[in-house]
């Protein structure tokens, strides 16, 4: 069993969509803010990859994951990283984040960032586990939560 990710391409939004629906929503009235997903709609999602790109991740022909990329300034921003509840604690996210880390040199960044609830302290463990510190704490924006900015540096400034 071996996690393959690729770029998405823009036809892919309605699975991106779906992805992301069904690992998020676990979340719903679980957490002190509602995840901003579980709102999107798949012209959201096509909306984001025109702004940036996404990656599809699969475990042996089936869909996994999908995470979304944009690039803001020197760091290429990593969101909406979903892992179906069926694929989760096999690697998917590690992969994807690892793809993203090798691409983002390409597109002239020398970090991922990312953000991570409070509310979630698993998904702030497993990013430290990957090498990304917190770089900044601040409140959510939406409501009473905190948002972690995690950062790893992937390439030396160009």
């Amino acid at each position: 069993m071996s996690v393959q990710v690729r770029l998405a391409r823009s036809d892919d939004a309605d699975l991106i969509h779906r992805i992301t629906q069904a690992a998020f929503a676990e979340y719903r009235g679980a957490l002190p803010v509602e995840p901003g997903a579980l709102t999107e709609t798949v012209a959201d999602v096509a909306a984001a990859l025109r702004q940036g790109g996404a990656v599809l991740a699969t475990i042996d022909g089936e869909h996994a994951g999908a995470a979304r990329f944009v690039r803001e300034d020197e760091d290429l921003y990593v969101g909406r990283v979903a892992v179906l509840p069926s694929h989760r604690r096999q690697g998917v996210a590690s992969a994807m984040m690892g793809y993203l880390e090798q691409l983002a040199p390409s597109l002239g960044c020398a970090a991922v960032r990312i953000g991570v609830r409070e509310s979630l302290p698993s998904n702030v463990a497993l990013y430290q586990t990957l090498g990304y510190e917190v770089v900044k704490i601040e409140p959510h924006p939406r409501g009473p939560d905190r948002s972690f900015t995690m950062r790893k540096l992937v390439a030396a400034h160009a």
